[in-house]
């Protein structure tokens, strides 16, 4: 269990003192390039909102991705709900 705990302020240390690019790609890319092929499908009359909407509602599924990887994130909940 103690290792648990600490390993998210481990990668938090890790994550500030990365470059910007690596920063970038390690946290907001994955969820974003995500949400902007959705955009690209969707096409929304509201592409801001819609945007936000869908970084709030899939961010559980981007949160702390492990640095040491460069797999790609799990499918976000909304291309699990269109397979229907």
């Amino acid at each position: 269990m103690e290792n648990q705990d600490t390993q998210p302020r481990k990668s938090r240390i890790d994550l500030a003192s990365l470059p910007t690019r690596q920063y970038l790609d390690q946290t907001v890319v994955p969820i974003l390039m995500n949400a902007l092929s959705h955009l690209a499908k969707e096409r929304p009359p509201e592409p801001i909102a819609a945007l936000a909407a869908y970084l709030l509602k899939n961010r559980s599924n981007f949160e702390q991705i492990p640095s040491e990887t460069n797999s790609p994130p799990a499918e976000p909940e909304t291309a699990k709900n269109n397979v229907n």
